[in-house]
């Protein structure tokens, strides 16, 4: 091997290091700061390692990795093997900021629950080469909940009130699940029923141990525990060239130049009703709460037709994908509308576009209704954004990627802002031309700009929480909510940026090079080079345009 491809021996060893440690959090992509460690497949019948000292262990064996990318830069040669290691350098960043800088998995309670229902869910539905393989992980994974449940006893010491209420929802949603899938357990267990009850029941008696100890904790203010991260994810995680203060800026830009927009499709639309008056009376489609989910389904139909149509790749848009109602142990912590994507390169796997038609326990018929009513106005966008093009489309590219660096690593800038970004080309593409459907697009691009001016602006004070209450109510929201979102964002900094800064860049990267590249060619090039940094991109793009003949 020559010596500047020795670094790949190493980035295999620690994606296999990371699977190994992590099998849940590397084959869900629950977990945005892990890679999706494709080896991980091998441990289907093991959970997690969370007891401190193996948390410390990889902490330091992290920052060992991290020293051998370093080193390996100055011997990275061609642009693409630099890419690679600037890949590596901070996704291994991106962990420890998780790990070591917020250590979130000291006073994050749902951190334990994911693992331990994920990993069940995942040891019952992904592939397996015969029955007796899913029987042997559902029973080792379900073996391990109490496990798992316990190290999270011993590490938590103290809980922020968000984290409090959602995991207490969730540790009642996961005793649910138990109970839905106890039949089809007892299918499964055929034949080894005294073990399979024995294991079960355990498994409900950590569960209602879990939530012993949560109510023996007092919750505490969100704020207690936000650690000032921003700045190290936008720098060594995100690599982003732009500071807090230019992002801040293009946020707020963004803002009024999207009330702009509102403005003037009220005009166009109704000139006595305000734009937040006609998005909350617009009903594209009347149908009832039972027919959301048929709703969807032909939506997905209808945007891989479309896109299929404009030249996108008909193997990447035919990638399996089934839309259901969000599993219960889900329900409490997964937005209304989300994506579950298929982990291994198997191109059968399937991935999941989960719909709530719900809000979780203790809510009221109206908000129900509020929430249904917004599934219903936001279903085109709602859409595009979780499959095609959205994350859908993104993921089954990147697990097609021959690449197994760039096709392990996944960047929450890229991700996030290229769904975003998708619900954009609907209007580029025409997809997208009624006036009400425009401002129902923009209302949701107003409230992604308040997002990000929050999380950058809160940390390097350039606003107020007044303020940010402020934009939130004009986004819709009462003022009770508004400000349980601020705390909420301030617990993990940096992440809702990633919606309005990421789609934004990508704006500017299609203004810069689209006239490089024909219609889809121009996105398949984007995407062939991974989730990239934006200025890694625009390298790509230099080096094209030099490879390109300029007309005469």
């Amino acid at each position: 091997m020559h010596k500047k491809d020795g670094y790949k021996k190493v980035a295999e060893s620690y994606f296999d290091y990371l699977a190994e440690r992590f099998p849940v959090m590397c084959a869900s992509d629950e977990f945005d700061f892990l890679p999706r460690a494709e080896n991980a497949f091998k441990h289907y019948d093991k959970l997690d390692k969370f007891e401190a000292v193996a948390i410390e262990e990889t902490i330091d064996k992290l920052k060992e990795f991290q020293k051998g990318f370093a080193s390996a830069n100055y011997e990275a040669g061609d642009l693409d093997n630099l890419i690679d290691l600037k890949l590596l350098q901070a996704n291994a960043a991106g962990i420890l900021i998780e790990l070591d800088t917020k250590r979130s998995w000291q006073y994050n309670p749902l951190m334990y629950l994911k693992i331990a229902f994920i990993g069940l869910d995942h040891a019952l539905i992904k592939p397996a080469k015969e029955p007796k393989e899913v029987q042997e992980r559902a029973l080792a994974r379900l073996s391990a909940i109490p496990v798992i449940l316990k190290q999270g006893m011993n590490n938590i010491h103290s809980v922020p009130e968000t984290y409090y209420q959602a995991s207490l929802l969730m540790a009642a949603d996961c005793k649910q699940y138990l109970y839905e899938i106890g039949r089809d357990l007892s299918k499964l267990f055929a034949g080894h029923h005294d073990v399979a009850t024995k294991t079960m029941k355990s498994a409900e008696v950590s569960l209602e141990d879990f939530k012993h100890f949560l109510k023996s904790k007092s919750p505490e203010p969100d704020r207690r525990f936000a650690v000032s991260t921003l700045e190290a994810s936008l720098k060594n995680h995100f690599l982003s060239q732009r500071n807090p203060e230019e992002i801040f800026t293009i946020a707020k830009e963004e803002w009024q130049e999207i009330l702009g927009q509102l403005e003037a499709l009220q005009l166009k639309i109704d000139l006595h009703k305000t734009w937040e008056d006609l998005y909350h009376a617009y009903t594209p489609s009347q149908i009832e709460e039972t027919e959301i989910i048929a709703l969807y389904g032909e939506e997905i139909d209808c945007l891989r037709t479309f896109f299929s149509r404009h030249g996108f790749s008909g193997e990447v848009l035919s990638s399996p994908i089934e839309i259901h109602y969000t599993p219960t142990y889900l329900e409490s912590v997964r937005s209304s509308a989300s994506f579950a994507a298929a982990f291994s390169r198997d191109p059968q796997e399937k991935s999941y576009f989960y719909i709530s038609t719900h809000f979780p326990r203790h809510n009221s018929q109206k908000t129900d209704n509020h929430l249904q009513k917004r599934l219903n106005r936001e279903y085109k966008m709602l859409t595009a954004h979780e499959t095609i093009p959205g994350h859908h489309f993104l993921d089954s590219f990147r697990r097609r990627l021959k690449n197994p660096i760039r096709r392990q690593i996944e960047s929450p800038l890229f991700y996030e802002g290229w769904a975003s970004y998708a619900e954009s080309m609907l209007i580029e593409y025409g997809y997208l031309e009624d006036p009400l459907e425009l401002l129902v697009s923009s209302k949701r691009n107003l409230w992604r700009s308040a997002r990000c001016q929050i999380d950058v602006g809160l940390t390097i004070g350039k606003l107020s929480e007044n303020t940010a209450v402020d934009l939130l109510q004009t986004c819709g929201f009462a003022p009770a909510e508004a400000s349980r979102q601020l705390d909420r964002f301030r617990l993990n900094p940096g992440y809702q940026l990633c919606y309005c800064y990421g789609s934004h860049e990508f704006k500017q990267l299609r203004k810069k090079y689209g006239d490089l590249l024909k219609g889809n060619d121009y996105y398949s090039f984007l995407l062939e080079g991974g989730e990239l940094p934006f200025h890694l991109l625009e390298k790509r793009f230099e080096n094209l345009r030099h490879l390109v003949p300029s007309p005469e």
